[in-house]
């Protein structure tokens, strides 16, 4: 089995599980791998439009939190989970680490994850992780990316897009693109989610297709279909 994103409307943690639960990984796995950390954290879901298309629509609620969290602290609250999800989850969050250190330049265990944004994050990424674990794709492949343009406002003041976490996490061979939306299209855990998951780069692959899951963003723009779209089959040659 394989999997090909179609990022031309970008990529966000929540899109991603949204994309996964319509390609057939029941709510169940993600809820349970996220419920085991012990957090507080709920997953809502939510069927919704986005340009006229039916899509899956991931809340992820989480508590009031005055908590910061260091890669150290996020990493040991992945010791409890599968072995593969705890794979795949504490390499998400290395590189998400690494790129945010390169970009502030600062040691990578003085990253801090701010409060609401961090438990967001770790749900998202755990519940991805769980939902790879249980597809068990041979390859996932991915179109070119679509990274949004504008600016918007951070933790510390204004912030260029793409941001430079993003910027920094998708450097090298893999292609981007500012795309048609105006505004954050990929956030940076989506691009690490991806970065650490994808295996290879570009249009669909040969595939007899087995189930498309449509992972909407939180905006139904004029723009561009906000969707994270995930076809999963099997390789024709």
């Amino acid at each position: 089995m394989i999997g090909w994103f179609d990022g031309g409307a970008g990529a966000s943690g929540d899109m991603m599980l949204g994309a996964l639960i319509g390609a057939g990984v029941p709510l169940e796995v993600i809820a349970a791998a996220v419920d085991s950390l012990n957090l507080g954290i709920g997953l809502r879901v939510e069927e919704v439009q986005r340009a006229s298309l039916g899509a899956t629509r991931i809340h992820v609620e989480v508590p009031e939190t005055t908590i910061v969290r260091h890669l150290p602290d996020v990493l040991d609250l992945f010791a409890g989970l599968d072995p593969a999800v705890r794979a795949t989850a504490t390499a998400v969050f290395e590189r998400l680490a690494a790129a945010e250190a390169a970009v502030h330049r600062m040691p990578i265990d003085q990253v801090h994850f701010h409060e609401v944004g961090a438990l967001d994050s770790i749900a998202d990424v755990v519940g991805a992780a769980a939902g790879f674990a249980h597809l068990d794709l041979d390859r996932v492949w991915c179109s070119s990316l679509s990274l949004g343009s504008g600016s918007t406002r951070g933790a510390h003041g204004p912030m260029p897009i793409p941001a430079p976490a993003v910027l920094e996490l998708l450097a090298g061979d893999i292609p981007v693109q500012a795309g048609p939306a105006p505004f954050e299209s990929t956030t940076p855990t989506g691009a690490a989610i991806l970065v650490t998951t994808v295996d290879r780069w570009g249009p669909m692959p040969s595939m007899k297709i087995n189930a498309v899951g449509k992972g909407a963003g939180a905006r139904d723009s004029d723009e561009v279909a906000n969707l994270l779209r995930l076809v999963v089959g099997t390789e024709s040659y």
